[in-house]
């Protein structure tokens, strides 16, 4: 083997080198984007869940009863001196169901904001002074603050000022039925999603069949929801602005709850009756329409 073939093989050993390293060093590089991609998906898709796992809960006794329509003057109706006193003035509650159930009141007070009983908590101690209800409120805020130098470095400098808030969420489960009002100052933030820029509650209105922004515009709006659209926009850690809309909507049945008992059957009425079961109108749900109407969210 003369010089110049060992030459040639030396050459042609560093073009296949080279390709080599090449090959792996993109691979590596792609294995790290798509890791990184899958964990911003990964933390938007756990926000969502969370948020879904806990309105598919909502609770109100309006979802299979009525409101109570009778006399509250403890003038003419002695009987409900001591309900009057329990719903005077409550922050949460708004009088009672017919069958004198407490009914919350949900609020959003602004469109990055809302504030609804759910009974998705779940007891972390045994025998700890709490049951299924609890008082949950999504906003978008400023994240708590954390030591910048244990705090991890994440994010690229493109992303936008306004960028710098977060989705989160507040609990409250000891006593929700409390006359105090729900201490939004004091009480510690979940962390849902950083990087946030921006957030949107919209509620579905039976009776125009469109999203509505506002609660009171929708006709008892505060007391009852049949559905719920997020419109999330944030930063993923690559900088890039992404947007996504979820829509839910509860686990209670899309039926309206019917007084049988005057509407003709003395012995179906709800829920003391039997033999017909709540919203017993033939299978319509609360705007007139069949249930699997494409109408509802």
């Amino acid at each position: 083997m003369t010089l110049i073939e060992v030459m040639i093989a030396i050459t042609l050993l560093g073009f296949i080198m080279i390709g080599v390293v090449s090959i792996t060093d993109n691979s590596r590089g792609a294995k790290e984007r798509t890791a990184q991609v899958d964990q911003d998906n990964l933390a938007a898709e756990a926000a969502m869940a969370r948020l879904e796992a806990d309105f598919t809960q909502i609770w109100s006794p309006l979802y299979f009863t009525q409101k109570f329509t009778g006399s509250l003057d403890p003038n003419t109706n002695p009987a409900v001196v001591e309900t009057v006193y329990l719903y005077e003035r409550h922050p949460r509650l708004r009088l009672p169901s017919k069958e004198g159930l407490p009914i919350p009141i949900f609020r959003s007070k602004e469109k990055t904001e809302f504030v609804f009983l759910t009974t998705a908590n779940r007891r972390r101690l045994e025998n700890q002074k709490q049951s299924q209800f609890m008082w949950v409120r999504y906003y978008l805020g400023e994240p708590p603050v954390v030591d910048e130098a244990v705090a991890p470095r994440t994010g690229s400098a493109a992303v936008s000022a306004s960028a710098t808030k977060a989705l989160l969420r507040q609990v409250w489960a000891d006593d929700p039925w409390s006359k105090e009002e729900l201490d939004f100052e004091d009480t510690r933030s979940a962390v849902l999603l950083e990087k946030v820029e921006k957030v949107e509650f919209k509620f579905w209105n039976p009776q125009t069949k469109k999203w509505e922004s506002s609660l009171t515009s929708m006709q008892d709006g505060e007391l009852l929801q049949r559905g719920l659209q997020i419109a999330l926009t944030w930063y993923d850690s690559q900088g890039h602005k992404r947007e996504t809309v979820r829509s839910m909507r509860p686990l209670w049945p899309a039926v309206a709850p019917q007084d049988t008992a005057v509407a003709g059957g003395a012995n179906s009425g709800f829920p003391n009756g039997g033999g017909t079961p709540a919203g017993g109108n033939g299978g319509l749900g609360p705007d007139g329409l069949p249930l699997n109407d494409e109408s509802e969210p």
